[in-house]
């Protein structure tokens, strides 16, 4: 094993999420509609479709745990960053307002089988996410039964702190780097190989890459002169 796949392994254990002992349950992009909510005007009537990153982590043994968090980002805006703790006590609190029927126990298997139906049957299960400009969002699990639509689970959210969205943004930076450094160790280790082995081959093989990048270089710029022509000419034709 190499420095840097220890690099990446060492800074997948210092990820602040796992702070006070969390363990990860859950960890994948799902689609989810997002809407901003004014306070006098109410929630957009048409969302945008975003592709969030969904973690669930509990605190405790896995079919003990004492709390279940929650946490919204996104790839996209390294600041999108929504957060909710569930316990027992809020638990009861969901289930009754909501009328649930399973324990606190299973709640966390019913939450990954949401999100996993949401993932895989997004025509018939989605999540909408509406958001406050205080910080504030309700993230909620609807299913599509074509007559109508039926709300299965609306949870609370806030906005995590600045601190916490900081160490995040640096969490997932410095994880990139690694992962980056990584490829690139890999590509020269492979590189020296080829160059060991057959020389000729790699003298090829970077001939067809830089031949590739300058083709699509070359594609681009003829779509943006293309684009430009159009537009010049449908305005005044």
């Amino acid at each position: 094993m190499d420095d840097s796949q220890l690099d990446l392994g060492a800074l997948e254990d210092i990820d602040p999420s796992l702070e006070g002992g969390f363990k990860i349950q859950f960890d994948r992009e799902i689609h989810i509609e997002t809407r901003v909510q004014d306070a006098n005007t109410g929630p957009q009537e048409i969302g945008t479709l975003e592709q969030v990153r969904v973690k669930i982590l509990v605190q405790g043994e896995q079919q003990a745990f004492e709390n279940l968090k929650i946490e919204l980002t996104s790839e996209t805006d390294l600041f999108f960053n929504y957060i909710t703790i569930i316990n027992k006590e809020t638990y009861k609190k969901i289930r009754e307002e909501q009328k649930l029927t399973i324990e606190y126990p299973q709640f966390l298997q019913m939450l990954i089988k949401l999100l996993n139906a949401c993932h895989k049957e997004p025509n018939h299960f989605f999540s909408v996410l509406f958001m406050q400009q205080d910080g504030a969002a309700r993230l909620d699990f609807i299913e599509n039964l074509e007559y109508k639509f039926m709300e299965m689970l609306s949870l609370e959210f806030s906005s995590a702190s600045e601190e916490t969205i900081r160490q995040n943004v640096s969490f997932r930076y410095n994880l990139m780097k690694a992962k980056l450094q990584f490829v690139q160790n890999r590509l020269n280790d492979i590189a020296s190989l080829i160059k060991l082995k057959n020389p000729s081959l790699l003298v090829q093989i970077n001939k067809a890459s830089a031949g590739v990048s300058q083709n699509q270089s070359t594609q681009n710029a003829s779509k943006y002169l293309g684009q430009s022509k159009k537009n010049n000419t449908s305005k005044f034709v």
